[in-house]
């Protein structure tokens, strides 16, 4: 009889002891999931915000280095326009 208490008790302790093990994974797994869906939704709001930036930029014409490129473009741009305008005013 003795024996078969021992058994009970010692089966008793072990699913104690699974359970909380189970509660402590939970916990562990709670956590990292909160981490990765933060670090995922800080990734998709950077990205979302650097698209907003290139287009605000593409837009408004930007202030870089590839304005400065445009600027001297538009300059040729400007000098082919008043070729355009000269050749406007031979037809007039």
């Amino acid at each position: 009889m003795a024996n078969w208490l021992r058994v009970g008790g010692l089966a008793v302790l072990a699913l104690i002891g699974l359970w909380i093990l189970l509660e402590i994974v939970t916990i562990i797994f709670g956590i990292v999931s909160w981490i990765v869906s933060t670090v995922v939704t800080l990734a998709v709001l950077a990205l979302l915000l650097y698209l907003v930036y290139i287009a605000f930029t593409k837009l408004r014409g930007g202030s870089g280095p590839r304005s400065r490129s445009r600027t001297s473009s538009s300059r040729s741009r400007s000098s082919s326009s008043s070729d355009s305008r000269e050749k406007e005013r031979i037809f007039e």
